[in-house]
């Protein structure tokens, strides 16, 4: 049963690899790291450095799956990450809510060359995210907060047991570490942001409700927020989000890497976790 479970997942994997931009003209290249990374996980859990792109480098280990895939991929979040690349410039302001391990906090200050404001609330998920920070000198582009963002100033908690998947927890949830929140609003220094990432494990909303003076501002160009059935649990929908974002000029695109194109999307992209929003005004075809 479990060689059938590995085969499977490992196929689904190759399937992956055949599709994504920097794996298809060479799949099984990107097969043999996986089977490699896995195999060495298997054998020893324990983080390791690897080099990345333009000579960024990032621990990683098995569990870290907010940047982990992007030793087989190369650049996982291809979309999106190409968008930060391409539109994010040399010291503009980029803050990184929910910013997990680092993976775009490293693309906005080591190959943007931005300033970066990087939130995570998850004691263990900080610590491996300010390792990488300091394993790439960025530590005076990028300033790091140990807090989460939401609706309300207040105290929440958040699940522990989730590796770098935790989140605000549930009632029912008891394995919790209790963290400090605040408004996006009320804190001054991102007041001038060009480019925000929400990634908050279905919290998008409470974020978002607390920003509303950021999301006015004039500065305030990019989004790129996640999108799925995740924010249910906390009674909201996607749609929502999708609606209150269009309340503020926000328009959802999907974007051409190549002929570095915006196309505007009718609604938030539903076929991927990861949406792009468009202040109106620099919307650009």
């Amino acid at each position: 049963m479990k060689v059938k479970y590995v085969f499977d997942k490992i196929s689904k994997r190759f399937i992956s690899f055949k599709h994504h931009p920097l794996t298809k003209q060479n799949p099984s290249k990107a097969l043999f790291r996986y089977v490699k990374f896995n195999f060495i996980q298997y054998i020893y859990n324990k983080p390791r450095v690897y080099d990345w792109i333009d000579g960024l480098k990032f621990y990683a280990q098995k569990g870290d799956a907010g940047i982990v895939a992007n030793i087989y991929f190369r650049l996982f979040d291809y979309e999106e990450s190409m968008f930060l690349i391409h539109n994010l410039k040399e010291n503009e302001l980029f803050v990184d809510i929910g910013a997990n391990v680092g993976h775009f906090s490293l693309l906005a200050a080591g190959i943007c060359k931005a300033q970066v404001i990087a939130f995570e609330p998850i004691p263990l998920t900080f610590n491996k995210l300010k390792k990488n920070i300091d394993l790439n000198k960025l530590s005076e582009k990028v300033s790091l907060f140990k807090i989460g963002i939401g609706e309300e100033n207040s105290l929440l908690n958040f699940t522990t047991t989730k590796d770098v998947m935790n989140g605000v927890a549930m009632e029912y949830e008891t394995e919790v570490v209790s963290v400090e929140v605040k408004k996006l609003d009320d804190i001054p220094t991102v007041k001038n942001a060009t480019f925000l990432k929400i990634d908050v494990e279905g919290y998008e909303f409470f974020v978002l409700k607390g920003a509303s003076k950021v999301l006015k501002s004039e500065e305030l160009k990019f989004i790129i927020i996640e999108l799925n059935f995740s924010t249910l649990k906390f009674g909201h929908t996607s749609e929502e989000i999708f609606r209150y974002l269009s309340s503020f000029g926000f328009i959802p695109i999907s974007y051409d890497t190549k002929n570095k194109e915006m196309i505007r999307l009718e609604s938030f992209n539903s076929n991927k976790f990861n949406t792009i929003f468009v202040k109106k005004d620099f919307f650009k075809c």
